[in-house]
């Protein structure tokens, strides 16, 4: 008798819903019926993906076998992998790209790094470094990439020939990073335009030193070469002629002046003493 009870009052129930439902498309028209339709659809749609999420987080199928790593020469594999925490096993829907990139950007080689997942089981990482164009005191020695930024500090295992950038401090950059970044940046400018000027290397170029004055060009041979500012490529012709005269009159210069302002096309040359002279023996 329970049971019967029960059954129709479940009826019953059943009856008054439909009951309402028709009432309510008589009373309002049809687009409540568009309502209750979309609103049970949309709840299933929400069931639906929590149990697709669910599923694809535990499913064996997306959990990660293999890394490839592009783009890279300095920065090893296994050194990005363990500042990112990425590891075999770990689920692909799980994964935060953009925390991953983060944690490896901050390997001192590493310009820029994009991570991709493919589905469904390896993960490819893109790699862009640093190219060291100099090295620059900041206290101590600091690599110096092509934009002008000191992205690393010098270590013994560095093994690079570059010419070195100086007369700017560690307080100036921290306080300036831009300004400091566009100085280097000119440093470079001309150390490259200056190599295209020597293509036979007969005078490599040792130092670049930013100075108020202008710039200020230390040979290894040496020579002091004082550009002063702007105009470049044509100061860097006349040195070059300059060198070449004074090479054949078998002579050396101490410091090579090219920063007169009054009168751009001028150069004034010191010559170097004589080893005699310098040494204090007599001829």
């Amino acid at each position: 008798m329970a049971f019967g009870k029960s059954k129709n009052r479940r009826r019953q129930d059943a009856a008054q819903t439909k009951a309402a439902v028709t009432g309510a498309v008589r009373s309002h028209g049809p687009g409540v019926l568009k309502a209750i339709l979309l609103t049970g659809l949309t709840c299933a749609l929400v069931w639906g993906g929590i149990e697709l999420r669910r599923w694809a987080l535990s499913s064996p199928t997306f959990l990660l076998k293999e890394t490839t790593f592009s783009g890279l020469e300095r920065a090893a594999p296994g050194e990005l992998l363990k500042l990112s925490g990425l590891t075999v096993g770990q689920n692909l829907w799980a994964l935060d790209v953009e925390t991953l990139e983060r944690a490896m950007a901050t390997h001192p080689w590493v310009r820029t790094v994009e991570v991709r997942r493919h589905f469904p089981s390896s993960v490819s990482v893109e790699v862009s470094e640093h190219v060291p164009a100099a090295l620059a005191v900041l206290g101590d020695l600091y690599l110096v990439d092509e934009d002008g930024e000191p992205f690393k500090r010098l270590q013994p295992g560095d093994k690079l020939d570059l010419p070195l950038v100086t007369g700017m401090d560690r307080e100036g950059y921290l306080s300036d990073e831009a300004k400091t970044r566009e100085r280097f940046h000119q440093a470079l400018e001309v150390a490259r335009a200056y190599a295209a000027t020597e293509p036979g290397k007969r005078a490599r170029l040792s130092e670049v030193r930013v100075a108020a004055e202008g710039l200020v060009l230390v040979l290894a041979d040496g020579t002091e070469a004082r550009l002063g500012e702007g105009d470049t490529d044509a100061k860097l012709q006349r040195l070059s002629r300059v060198r070449e005269e004074l090479r054949a009159r078998g002579l050396s210069a101490e410091v090579i002046h090219l920063e007169n302002r009054a009168r751009p096309g001028w150069v004034a040359v010191k010559l170097s003493s004589p080893a005699s002279e310098r040494s204090g023996a007599s001829q």
